[in-house]
């Protein structure tokens, strides 16, 4: 029988007889195409965006992600086959064609607001957190941006394929993707699950810390040096010292 992993991170992990199994959720509601959505926006982009912050949770703890479900609270067409139409192409782009799927969708009824949720199953042989050690500094990937934000922002945003390169630097300790509740909550994430304490960087505009991320707009990472040769928009937050 598999056994929960405690973590405060936005993925349930479950420790089998040989490896470990996550499962990353996220659900999106309002973003769309219908008369009822707050912000018009292809579907295709809302699959896209939804399936994107579970696989960068999934990776972010270095599992490997073989199955999804999404569930399409919509007609099958056009809304449903658009969604999944982008969502496949996340998928694709992120080196991950070949997932097995379920799904639904909803064609008893008319709706007038766009709803999706996004399940992801993900197994690795060993997880790759809690690494991070006192010293190492602490690196803010992107930056948080919600609703316009992230359509005026889409080619700066950081992609599950960064998160994969992160991961598999041996510099780097621990990464965690930021969601609606900011880097702040992903900072006492970070501090709770490895006893350290973060000491900010002088001038570091913290004012950003409680701003919602959005659909994993942002991450940070721990590093035990300045990495090189990597594309994404790093800046210096602060590093880790003990408590």
């Amino acid at each position: 029988m598999a056994a929960l992993v405690q973590t405060a991170r936005d993925i349930l992990v479950y420790r089998q007889k040989e490896g470990f199994l996550t499962v990353a959720a996220d659900s999106l509601g309002g973003f769309g195409m219908k008369p009822g959505d707050a912000i018009q926006v292809a579907p295709e982009l809302c699959g896209r965006m939804t399936v994107r912050v579970c696989l960068m949770e999934t990776l972010a703890v270095g599992a490997i992600p073989f199955s999804v479900t999404a569930l399409t609270c919509n007609e099958r067409e056009p809304t449903g086959a658009r969604i999944l139409s982008g969502i496949q192409a996340e998928l694709a782009d992120s080196g991950y064609p070949d997932l097995s799927w379920g799904g639904s969708t909803e064609d008893n009824v008319a709706t007038n607001m766009t709803a999706i949720g996004i399940t992801l199953l993900g197994e690795c042989r060993r997880l790759s957190w809690r690494l991070a050690q006192p010293g190492d500094d602490v690196y803010l990937l992107g930056k948080p941006a919600v609703g316009e934000e992230v359509l005026a922002n889409l080619a700066a945003l950081p992609t599950p394929r960064q998160i994969r390169q992160l991961r598999e630097n041996a510099c780097v300790g621990d990464v965690i993707p930021c969601g609606s509740r900011g880097i702040a909550w992903e900072l006492h994430v970070l501090e709770e699950e490895t006893g350290l304490h973060t000491r900010l960087t002088p001038g570091f505009d913290d004012s950003i810390l409680g701003e919602s991320a959005g659909p994993a707009t942002c991450a940070i990472f721990t590093s035990s040096k300045a990495l090189e040769g990597f594309s994404g928009s790093v800046e210096k937050l602060g590093s880790l010292v003990r408590m």
